[in-house]
């Protein structure tokens, strides 16, 4: 029998080594995402160009619904990735999530040292109003304005029980005012069933005034539609917003594939220039237009979840909403 020689049998190594690199590559990775399309759209794009072999699935639900689904799938989990969230909600549901360090970890300005979550956008959610209901002299100057009789039923929120934004208002506003000034805040308020449902109404004049994810709210100044946001001088709310492996997904490979491509630089440069969103990344710099973060008085959430959502609704039982 002919003897290989060393040369050949680095050949066959190498060859097997690319064949198994083709195979991670391709197949169905499932992600969980909260986020809009126009947070979605443009980057699955750029990853479908970067990786034509792999299909994404993507589910799209409010922050509680996917987690509630997670959890319901824990010991057969469908989903391989959740993209999105802030980073409270993973550790308050960390058992649900995959250690994995990604080589992008050391670029962010935050990170999980339990390697379950990894940073992927910063954003603000200040008030946003219509202009076409309000006028300028009406604008509401601070969140502690809200606070008042003349509000009722005019301002929509987010319900913390079905959305991550919601659940980031709502513990900041506690964190800032204590837990008497939100019963009080919130009997004046329209419940929203998620964030998009908030800030459609306060877009399409059905209300006058509420919350925005900023990314949104400058696309939206930018469009010339009847909005306006409000950094208020006492409080704006703040989350870092991030992604995780599910644990025991079905396709972990292309799970991590997909994570360190949601955490590069080059994506993070995307969502800071189409999206309007703030990168989590040391070296990407936030989109022109906003303001800068130390200029304003940032609250992020205080509490954990489970918490913030048995005291928020508890206070709806006692208001009858």
């Amino acid at each position: 029998m002919r003897r290989l020689t060393p040369f050949f049998c680095l050949a066959i190594v190498f060859v097997l080594l690319s064949a198994v690199q083709v195979f991670a590559q391709s197949g169905t990775v499932v992600v969980y995402a909260p986020h809009g399309p126009e947070i979605t759209d443009p980057i699955i794009e750029k990853f479908k160009a970067q990786y034509p072999d792999i299909e994404v699935q993507l589910i799209k639900a409010g922050t509680g619904e996917l987690l509630a689904r997670i959890r319901a799938e824990k010991g057969n989990p469908a989903a391989d990735v959740m993209w999105g969230g802030s980073t409270i909600l993973f550790d308050s549901e960390a058992d649900l999530f995959a250690v994995y360090q990604s080589p992008e970890d050391q670029a962010m300005l935050k990170s999980d040292p339990n390697h379950k979550w990894h940073p992927f956008a910063i954003l603000c959610q200040p008030i946003l109003v219509n202009t076409n209901l309000l006028k300028e002299d009406e604008y509401p100057k601070m969140v502690k304005d809200l606070n008042d009789p003349k509000w009722q039923d005019k301002i929509a929120l987010a319900d913390p029980n079905k959305s991550g934004t919601g659940f980031t208002i709502v513990s900041g506003i506690s964190g800032a005012y204590g837990w008497d000034f939100v019963q009080e805040f919130v009997q004046y308020c329209r419940i929203a069933p998620g964030s998009d449902a908030m800030f459609k109404a306060i877009k399409d004049g059905e209300v006058p005034v509420g919350f925005i994810n900023e990314d949104l709210g400058i696309k939206w100044e930018e469009e010339g539609l009847p909005v306006k946001m409000i950094y208020a001088p006492d409080v704006v709310t703040v989350q870092m917003d991030a992604i995780a492996l599910v644990d025991g997904g079905p396709h972990p490979e292309l799970g991590k594939v997909f994570l360190d491509f949601i955490c590069s630089k080059e994506v993070h440069e995307i969502a800071r220039d189409t999206i309007k969103r703030r990168s989590a990344r040391k070296d990407v710099e936030p989109p022109e237009g906003l303001p800068a973060l130390g200029d304003l008085k940032l609250y992020p959430e205080t509490e954990p979840r489970d918490v913030v959502n048995a005291k928020f609704t508890k206070i709806l039982q006692e208001l009858g909403k």
